[in-house]
């Protein structure tokens, strides 16, 4: 796996040098991705290391991001030739909901990264124990003074943890009017603070298996909340999220399956690159898909079957040629 360079290739953009053609020649790409050292980074060295099986004169720059909204933005304002976000953003955009003022629709999908990163709700066993909450319709019920993390505001993983709270009835209003507190941390800091025992609850769409997650279950008992119906659904709503369950056993310490929903993450670029470099970049993944399995085991599922098998945001031309 090729490392993850932290280089900005800004003197490349600005001679206007980021060009793919797929034959041997230098090209040099950014990917806008999101926080370093998280999830995207791996996907932006994986991608990294299938473009140089195909050209070895080829670069994927990974550059750290805000996250997906403001990925939409970047790559529309050729500010990032590509962009990782998830699909749920990318519906927002084309529709022109919040954070957007209008609809955006300069923007094309290259690939599926992945469609199965589970919206978790990870809970210290002893505080679930201490009220009574296997599910977060109990919390409702019970209204617990919650120290509650949530991830970063203003990206897709925070917006469905507040939409899941919604739809059980509960606000972020109540949580602090019962005696809680909410945190917005990125999953190296929640994690962190889960593990010296200064959060109860933490929300957070990721892989099953997610290290930061086990990490904290190092030291504090963990548990995982049921999600109800009507979460769910309004995720699969709201969002285009997919019903997901993740099977008993996911986590040494996860005795039952749980029912919740899952997130799905693309490649995208701006609608008018061309349609050959669109092609080539397209092929090599789909050529190499490998490189992108191997940077997590969880990626095993990355295939040119889940590459092409969106429906709900429009490929760009060359990726469907690749495909075909």
């Amino acid at each position: 796996m090729s490392k993850i360079s932290t280089r900005l290739i800004a003197t490349s953009l600005a001679l206007g040098l980021c060009t793919w053609s797929g034959t041997a020649h230098a090209a040099n790409l950014n990917l806008c991705g999101g926080s370093p050292g998280g999830l995207w980074s791996l996907l932006g060295a994986g991608l990294d290391s299938a473009a140089k099986a195909a050209d070895p004169n080829t670069t994927i720059t990974y550059q750290t991001s805000s996250g997906g909204y403001a990925n939409v933005v970047q790559v529309t304002k050729k500010k990032c030739d590509l962009g990782i976000i998830h699909v749920g953003e990318g519906v927002q955009a084309t529709k022109g909901r919040t954070p957007f003022k209008s609809p955006v629709s300069d923007f094309r999908v290259l690939m599926v990264m992945y469609d199965w990163a589970p919206m978790q709700w990870i809970a210290t066993k002893a505080f679930a124990d201490k009220h009574g909450i296997k599910s977060l319709a109990d919390i409702k019920a019970k209204k617990p003074a919650i120290r509650l993390i949530l991830n970063r505001r203003g990206i897709l993983p925070s917006q469905l943890g507040e939409l899941n709270l919604k739809a059980a009835g509960v606000t972020l209003d109540d949580i602090t009017k019962w005696g809680g507190k909410i945190e917005f941390q990125g999953s190296k800091n929640a994690s962190e603070i889960m593990q010296n025992g200064r959060a109860d609850l933490w929300a957070n769409a990721v892989f099953v298996g997610s290290g930061k997650i086990r990490q904290a279950a190092k030291s504090v008992t963990l548990t995982l909340l049921q999600l109800p119906q009507a979460s769910i659904d309004a995720a699969v709503k709201e969002f285009v999220a997919q019903p997901w369950t993740i099977k008993a056993g996911g986590y040494a310490w996860q005795k039952e399956a749980i029912k919740t929903h899952a997130a799905r993450a693309v490649l995208i670029v701006a609608k008018d690159m061309p349609d050959d470099k669109a092609y080539a970049l397209t092929k090599a993944v789909v050529t190499n898909s490998g490189k992108v399995q191997g940077v997590h085991k969880a990626m095993k599922g990355f295939t040119p079957k889940l590459m092409g098998g969106l429906t709900e945001l429009p490929y760009h031309p060359g990726a469907i040629k690749a495909y075909k």
